[in-house]
C-alpha cells in the first residue's frame, strides 16, 4: 500500500514541476511582449503615397537635367552653345530672384485693427495704467508668414517692396525690423505668386488671424490676376565660392 502512495506522489510531483515550468514561461513573456508594428494600414499607404511622389519628383528632375545636357551637347554641335546657355542664364535668375516676375498671387496685409466701442473705454484706462502690457510685432512673426508663404507653394514673396530670396535675412533691430539692409515699418505687406486660394488657405491654417489679433492687428487678404514682385536689389557678394578650374587652366 505505502509504495502505490509513493507512485502517486511522484507523478503529483511531475506534473507541479511541469505546470510550474509553463507558469513561468507565460510570466517572463508577458513581461517582455514582443512590440508590434504600431502604425495602421491608412499610415502606411500614405507613407509609401509620399515616397512616391518624391521619387516621382526626382524622375522629373533627372529627365529635365538630362534634356538640358542633351541640349549642350546638340548646342556644341551646331553652334548654338551660347543662346542655349543664354536661355539658362536667364532662368536661373528668375529662380535666384534676381529679376521681376509677374503673376497670378495673393496680397496680405498686416494693418491695425480698429478698436470696438465697448472696448475704447477699457484700453484708455489701459493706456494710462502702470500695468500696460501688449504683444508687438517682431521678425519672428514675419519670417513665420514668408516661411508659410514659401511652405504653400509661393515662387516669388516680397515684404514692403524687398524681394524675400533664400539667403535674405529678416532680424530685429532695436525697436525696428529690418530686411537684409533696408528697414521696414508697417503697416506690413506681402505678397507672394502662387495659387491665391492656396497661399490664403494656409496661411489661414496656420493662424495667422489669431496670432496678429494678440497685437492688435487685422490680416487683410486680397486675390490679384497680375501681381508683380520686385527682383532683388540688394548687391550680392559672393566671398567663399571661386570658379574651379580645369585641366591645363593656369
Amino acid at each position: 500500500m505505502l509504495p502505490k502512495n509513493r507512485k502517486i506522489a511522484f507523478i503529483l510531483t511531475i506534473i507541479s514541476a511541469i505546470i510550474g515550468i509553463m507558469l513561468t514561461v507565460q510570466l517572463r513573456s508577458n513581461l517582455h511582449p514582443i512590440k508590434a508594428e504600431s502604425r495602421s494600414v491608412s499610415e502606411l499607404r500614405t507613407t509609401l503615397q509620399k515616397e512616391l511622389e518624391k521619387h516621382k519628383s526626382l524622375l522629373a528632375d533627372i529627365s529635365k537635367y538630362n534634356q538640358l545636357f542633351y541640349q549642350y551637347e546638340t548646342a556644341l554641335d551646331t553652334d548654338e552653345s551660347v543662346s542655349v546657355m543664354k536661355e539658362e542664364l536667364s532662368r536661373t535668375r528668375r529662380l535666384a530672384g534676381l529679376v521681376s516676375v509677374e503673376g497670378k498671387g495673393a496680397v496680405i496685409r498686416i494693418v491695425d485693427a480698429p478698436p470696438l466701442p465697448e472696448q475704447a473705454a477699457v484700453d484708455g484706462d489701459l493706456m494710462s495704467g502702470d500695468n500696460q502690457t501688449s504683444y508687438q510685432i517682431d521678425d519672428e512673426d514675419l519670417r513665420w508668414v514668408a516661411n508659410s508663404l514659401f511652405a504653400n507653394g509661393a515662387k516669388a514673396v516680397s515684404l514692403n517692396g524687398h524681394r524675400l530670396i533664400s539667403t535674405t535675412a529678416i532680424r530685429s533691430v532695436g525697436q525696428s525690423i529690418q530686411v537684409d539692409t533696408k528697414f521696414v515699418q508697417p503697416p506690413y505687406e506681402f505678397k507672394a505668386l502662387g495659387e491665391p486660394d492656396v497661399l490664403i488657405s494656409g496661411l489661414k491654417l496656420e493662424g495667422i488671424e489669431e496670432n496678429f489679433q494678440l497685437a492688435n492687428k487685422k490680416i487683410v487678404f486680397e486675390e490679384s490676376d497680375r501681381l508683380v514682385v520686385p527682383a532683388y536689389s540688394e548687391q550680392r557678394t559672393i566671398r567663399f565660392m571661386k570658379p574651379v578650374k580645369s585641366k591645363g587652366d593656369q
